[in-house]
């Protein structure tokens, strides 16, 4: 409620004061006002609040005075800020011509008048005259951290559980409903009248008045409730403020104060209009004093029965307290007298059986203490078996279990109390961490009988099968899987190691040991086939083990053993570098393959022994995935195919002065032992081996070329040009590169399947042993067959013809990159040939007749080779249908040639042609 309101209301509370006198203003006279320059200026309705919100309410005694001194709530702030260019003349004349129906103010700023909320907000008068406050005229304001305890929810929780009466009393008091009680009584007064008219009002009703009293008090309150439903509704509503302009008119009602007139004329009509609200509002107070009264009297009679209860309440509750003291008394005789007595005889006996249960655990401690030295005892002897069940039957003890552990069992079986867990006695530490020890012992030797075990059977796999047995297996693909069975014997042994193995918990370290044993046995095997000082080639029907045993790896240290051995194997010749090759692989695959049955039947094997087991430890669990010795071997071969990578790359030249047959023998022997160890462990391990055999590839095909045309022209240089005897070998070949152009010769594919190679070899070794310093040449023939065709060889022709040969098995052998280096070898012997052959036979300053050679041979011998520049044509041109990464040389490039050849030919014919006639 505003000042305004309250000064009102307290008017109307006390109407014996004299109203106030509504007074016109003082209208200005002519000599009153100053229309000097330098004269003060005249308070105009502008400069005063008479437009502001609580203009209603404004009395008549306040608009008297705020013309002449401004309030504080009517005062405008804006004062000094008026707008200079408004003319006096203008205000004074507005200020006459006052006319209090129109609103008050000016609407230049704000259709709210003067100082209105609206101007004030909006700041209509002058737009740039105040700024936004800053920092510096408001200082930030730096807030204390809110330090709260952790447990600040229980806190609130138990303080609102404290306050929760007293705050629901504060409620029920602090609501305005509530605090107007007047509002309550008229609804339960008026429920009562209608519960009342309701029912039959019989005599009996009125009988329940037992006094006159009480008939006239119903009577004087059904008058009050009478007299307070003339009250209006808005005065007992929540929202009731005399301030707001709407509640005030509600509460004048019809009365006119006629505020807004200002002349003495109505200066009896608003003292009338004011006592007759007077009047009123005094009704409506007495009223409600009555009925308070009334209500008030009501209850007076409750009030002094309640105190007279109360009183009665705190005499009980005194000789209840004494009750409660004799009660106590008696208690207190009882508990000395019987429960005390009880007490000591039962702690007697709690100390009795705690004494007995100390005893036990004494001699608890003691019995593992026996059983440990029986259990070193049995260590001593061997007895591994029993010394495990005897940890355990001792770890089962110290832990105070013996629900599943017979022998426990039958050591305490006497004993009255439950066995207690010895594990946190600090006495027998050392007799857990011995036990521990002794169990790692015992695990280790099963772990070293293990190895061994799988190492015998490893070797004795890989010796019995030959050389020629792995390698047709390695070479074919054999679909036995011999490497997968084993002996019952074996399996049992094996089974019973594991088992061990697994009482001790030393299962995966086993494991993780054999897997170090066979890589260290699979870096023997390649040492068993290097070449050593007393032999220059390697045994290769001696056993592994045997080499093992002559040649310990571990003790075979010497002095710069690496390039001794470097020079050894550079010593060794084609055919000894092959089969120790050869050996070495083969005999390292059925190494790996046997490796493999191992990983299977022991991981079998191992985790049929645990799921044999009711209740597996958490190691057990966590070693599953150690069971598997995949990974070892993998390794195994990483190290194999680095190793013979290493020994093949020290022959770097060597290998590229290898006879083509030669060559590919290394190289298949080379991609099957990769692709069998790809076959084998799923996956490719090491790019090294690969590598090695690529970069020898490369430098074998780069090194063709010079190696060719040197061959060629030194053969050329010493040819005699007369005929040369033909082998069937020789006519074998031209036929087998003539029928090239369609199809790949058997022979040509066949050369990299090393068994044949071998028995050939040794068949041609048998045969070669007689006389083999006196063979000679057999035959008759000195011509060459090509096609349809026969031309007269020579030895230059053989010799190009078997280069052709050499480099159309090999792009028949090696990967497809390869085929436009051996396509240009080819084409550059074509070249080289003819262009080595004319220069041999023209000499400077003498034609082609005064050589003293026979130019028909060298004729033959172009004109054979111009028909195999068709075939190698031919050949590279089936090539790129078969792979389309391949693109052979134009077209253009081979009939360049074949023109040369012609060439060639019809200038030897000219030199030797009779002349004409």
């Amino acid at each position: 409620m505003s000042h305004n309101g309250q000064e009102r209301l307290n008017q109307l509370r006390n109407p014996h004061k004299a109203p106030p006198q509504i007074i016109l203003p003082h209208t200005p006279s002519s000599h009153d006002i100053d229309y000097s320059e330098h004269s003060s200026r005249p308070i105009t309705p502008t400069d005063d609040d008479t437009g502001s919100l609580n203009d209603d309410l404004l009395s008549v005694h306040g608009s008297t005075t705020q013309m002449t001194r401004p309030s504080i709530d009517s005062a405008s702030i804006r004062r000094s800020f008026e707008s200079s260019h408004i003319s006096r003349s203008n205000n004074l004349n507005n200020y006459l011509l006052f006319d209090t129906g129109s609103h008050s103010g000016s609407m230049d700023y704000s259709p709210l008048g003067n100082n209105s909320i609206f101007e004030i907000v909006m700041n209509t008068r002058r737009k740039n005259w105040l700024n936004y406050p800053t920092v510096i005229d408001i200082p930030p304001v730096t807030l204390s951290r809110n330090e709260l305890d952790s447990n600040w929810k229980n806190l609130i929780k138990s303080y609102v559980g404290e306050i929760k009466d007293e705050y629901e009393a504060f409620e029920n008091s602090n609501s305005l409903r509530n605090m107007n009680r007047l509002e309550q009584l008229k609804q339960l007064k008026d429920q009562e009248n209608n519960e009342k008219s309701n029912e039959d009002l019989t005599s009996e009703t009125f009988d329940s008045a037992t006094t006159n009293g009480d008939a006239a008090s119903y009577k004087q309150n059904d008058n009050g409730l009478r007299d307070l439903a003339q009250v209006p509704d808005f005065f007992f509503e929540r929202d009731f403020h005399l301030d707001n302009q709407r509640t005030f008119h509600h509460v004048l009602g019809d009365i006119d104060l006629s505020l807004n007139r200002l002349t003495m004329d109505d200066q009896k009509v608003r003292d009338d209009a004011y006592i007759e609200l007077r009047e009123q509002l005094s009704n409506y107070l007495d009223t409600v004093e009555n009925l308070l009264v009334n209500e008030i009297s009501k209850s007076s009679n409750k009030f002094f029965r309640a105190l007279s209860e109360v009183d009665d309440i705190e005499r009980k509750a005194n000789d209840t307290i004494v009750e409660l003291d004799e009660l106590m008394k008696t208690l207190n005789i009882i508990d000395k007298e019987k429960l005390q007595t009880k007490i000591e005889n039962l702690q007697l006996l709690f100390k009795r059986k705690n004494v007995e249960k100390l005893e036990q655990s004494i001699l608890q401690i003691k019995l593992v203490l026996n059983k440990t030295e029986e259990c070193k005892e049995l260590y001593r002897q061997d007895e591994y078996d029993s010394c495990l069940n005897m940890i355990k039957s001792i770890d089962n003890l110290i832990k105070g279990d013996d629900a599943e552990d017979s022998t426990v069992q039958a050591w305490t079986n006497n004993w009255p109390y439950k066995l207690i867990h010895l594990k946190t006695v600090p006495a027998l530490s050392e007799t857990r961490e011995y036990l521990t020890n002794m169990k790692i012992e015992i695990g280790g030797k099963f772990s070293v009988h293990l190895t061994d075990l799988l190492l015998k059977d490893l070797r004795s796999y890989s010796e019995a099968i030959s050389v020629e047995e792995a390698l047709d297996a390695l070479q074919n693909g054999s679909t036995q899987k011999k490497h997968l069975e084993f002996d019952e014997k074996f399996q049992t042994l094996l089974t019973n190691i594991i088992h061990e193995l697994n009482r001790c918990e030393e299962l995966a370290s086993s494991f993780q040991l054999y897997q170090d044993k066979f890589i260290v046995e699979l870096k023997a095997i390649i040492k068993s086939y290097l070449p050593n000082e007393s032999s220059a080639t390697p045994v290769l029907s001696r056993s592994t083990q045997d080499l093992l045993q002559a040649q310990p790896p571990l003790q075979q240290t010497n002095t710069s053993g690496g390039s001794k051995l470097s020079r050894l194997i550079k010593e060794q010749t084609p055919v000894e570098f092959q089969e120790m090759l050869v050996a070495t692989f083969t005999h390292a695959n059925q190494a790996l393959k046997r490796l493999y049955g191992h990983q299977k039947i022991l991981l079998d094997l191992s985790l049929k022994e645990i799921n044999s087991i009711d209740r597996s430890s958490e190691n057990q669990h966590n070693m599953i995935t150690q069971l598997d010795i995949r990974s070892g071997i993998n390794e195994g071969i990483r190290i194999i195919q680095l190793r013979m990578g290493k020994i093949i790359a020290v022959r770097r030249e060597m290998t590229s002065a290898l006879r083509y047959d030669h060559f590919l023998h290394l190289y298949s022997i080379v991609v099957l032992f990769i692709q069998e160890c790809e076959t084998l462990s799923g996956e490719f391990l090491t790019k090294y081996l690969s590598d090695v055999l690529a970069v020898q590839l490369k430098n074998y095909i780069a090194g063709r070329e010079s190696k060719n045309s040197k061959r060629l022209q030194k053969k050329i240089d010493v040819e005699k040009w007369v005929p040369y005897i033909v082998d069937s070998s020789v006519q074998k070949n031209v036929n087998d590169i003539v029928s090239s152009i369609d199809m790949d010769p058997i022979d040509w594919i066949s050369i990299l399947d090393l068994t044949q190679e071998r028995k050939k070899a040794s068949e041609e070794e048998e045969g070669s042993k007689q006389d083999k310093d006196d063979r000679k040449v057999t035959g008759h023939r000195k011509s060459v067959v090509v096609g349809d065709k026969t031309f007269v060889a020579s030895a230059s022709l053989l010799t190009a013809i078997d280069i052709i040969k050499e480099l159309l098995i090999l792009s028949t052998n090696i990967p497809s990159t390869y085929l436009p280096n051996c396509e240009k070898l080819c084409f550059n012997i074509l070249k080289v040939f003819n262009t080595a052959t004319m220069s041999s036979i023209t000499e400077q300053g003498k034609p082609l007749s005064k050589t003293g050679k026979n130019l028909s041979i060298i004729g033959e011998s172009l004109d054979c080779l111009a028909e195999f520049v068709n075939m190698v044509q031919l050949f590279y041109q089936r090539y790129s249908d078969t792979y389309k990464d391949f693109i052979p040389y134009d077209p253009s490039h081979y009939a360049e040639l074949i023109a040369m050849y012609r060439t060639s030919s019809e200038r030897l014919y000219m030199a030797h042609a009779p002349p004409p006639v």
